[in-house]
């Protein structure tokens, strides 16, 4: 009988040995074909050169296609995502962030299914509503109408859009008619210098390369020795290669430098009001709608209400009067904030005065603190209606800009747009290498 057991215990421990050497050898089975649990992971290939390369961190070629990580400063921290694309490298084929420490409840949005799902299988690259990619202006930064203009002499100065955590800006000089000098800088958030940052070793984009600053000059010489912005042919990536030694995107260097030669060339492109009342209003957000009316008399602005409408009817104008709308005990109101970007908008007849930062917000006003891009937005909008030009936006519908187009996470611009911005460097990078 002792011997019976231990017959039988000897034989369920062999079944229970081989048992547990099938499952092994099904899940190495499994982990070599890549199809374990239906995962279908891709296999790498081969780990790709990123040195020099901004905003990637790493890429790879895999048995499906290619997989490019990269980084991009959103609006409240980077964020970090692997982008997987086809065997061209062009479509999408998914969009994993895997770090950001964006605003919960907004921007941390981007990293959800809803919003990344959107990018599976689109071709890069990719656009939000109404945003340019840096090369579609080439086309419309045709210098054609600065043939044969006259330049006056004086200094002149541009400033571009805050991006990834910079502002570009270009100075430009004219002496006796001609193109004397110009400077191209890129100042940070905290006032700090790309051209310094570049030769202190702070800022550096390839280890062997030419330096920021020494492209951003190379640049500018060439401008002075051409007269023109003929010699610089974009691509898609807002490069050209009609400098030597310089690979940096420079589409937003010549959209300021055209800027000045056309303030020099006393080119301008304020349009003719009519006179009328106008009015514009914006999409619900947080409760309330924006909404600005202007009246145009004798083609000035003379009168404009931003006010900003509650679903209940309510006006946050009276609403911080009394006391129910506060957003800070000592500082002023929203209804005196709203009037002082209102009253700025008369006195310069433009909003070339609102430079906006990453935040919509504006340091241009004294005391508006708020975020006044929804302003900005409805204002341009009764300023081109009463330039005659109110179908710009069903016009813009009907001709997209070049690239896919992907929706935004709803009030997180800035968290989508390093999303998007990051997507098509992961493929401009991989143009380059492939």
């Amino acid at each position: 009988m002792k011997n019976k057991n231990v017959r039988g215990l000897l034989a369920l421990v062999v079944v229970t040995a081989l048992s547990f050497g099938v499952i092994l050898g099904s899940k190495a089975l499994a982990q070599d074909t890549g199809a374990g649990n239906g995962s279908g992971e891709a296999k790498v290939l081969e780990e790709l050169d990123t040195k020099g390369a901004e905003n990637i961190q790493k890429a790879v070629k895999t048995d499906k296609g290619y997989v490019v990580t990269v980084k991009k400063k959103g609006y409240a921290s980077d964020i970090v995502m692997n982008v997987s694309f086809d065997e061209k490298g062009e479509t999408v084929t998914k969009v994993e962030v895997t770090e950001q420490n964006e605003t919960e409840g907004l921007g941390a949005k981007i990293a959800d299914a809803e919003f990344l799902s959107q990018f599976e299988g689109v071709k890069a690259p990719v656009v939000l509503p109404g945003m340019k990619l840096e090369g579609d202006s080439q086309e419309e930064n045709s210098t054609e109408e600065l043939k044969d203009a006259v330049l006056a002499d004086g200094t002149y100065e541009a400033k571009g859009e805050p991006m990834d955590g910079y502002t570009d800006q270009v100075n430009m000089t004219v002496k006796d008619g001609k193109i004397t000098e110009v400077v191209w800088e890129s100042v940070g958030e905290d006032g700090s210098k790309k051209s310094v940052l570049s030769e202190n070793g702070e800022y550096v984009m390839t280890e062997d390369g030419p330096t920021w600053k020494e492209q951003a000059e190379a640049m500018a010489a060439a401008l002075v020795e051409n007269q023109s912005l003929d010699f610089a042919k974009l691509d898609e990536q807002g490069k050209t290669d009609a400098v030597s030694g310089v690979s940096i995107s420079v589409g937003g260097f010549v959209d300021l430098a055209q800027q000045c030669m056309k303030e020099a060339a006393g080119i301008t492109e304020t349009p003719v009001l009519q006179d009328g009342t106008y009015e514009a209003k914006g999409e619900p957000a947080d409760g309330y709608t924006d909404q600005v009316n202007m009246i145009v008399k004798d083609g000035k602005i003379t009168e404009v209400v931003w006010e900003s409408v509650g679903e209940d009817g309510s006006k946050k104008s009276v609403l911080s009067e009394n006391g129910e709308y506060v957003m800070t005990e000592n500082g002023p109101t929203w209804k005196e904030q709203a009037e002082a970007m209102a009253a700025a908008l008369v006195e310069n007849q433009s909003l070339d005065f609102a430079k906006l930062n990453e935040q919509g917000k504006t340091d241009a006003v004294s005391g508006v603190s708020i975020s006044v891009g929804g302003f900005v937005d409805l204002a341009q909008q009764c300023l081109n209606q009463a330039a005659g030009i109110e179908e710009t936006k069903e016009e813009e519908a009907e001709t997209p800009a070049q690239g896919t187009q992907v929706d935004a996470v709803s009030g997180a611009t800035v968290s989508s747009t390093a999303a998007v911005t990051g997507i098509n460097d992961a493929c401009a990078f991989l143009q380059t290498v492939k």
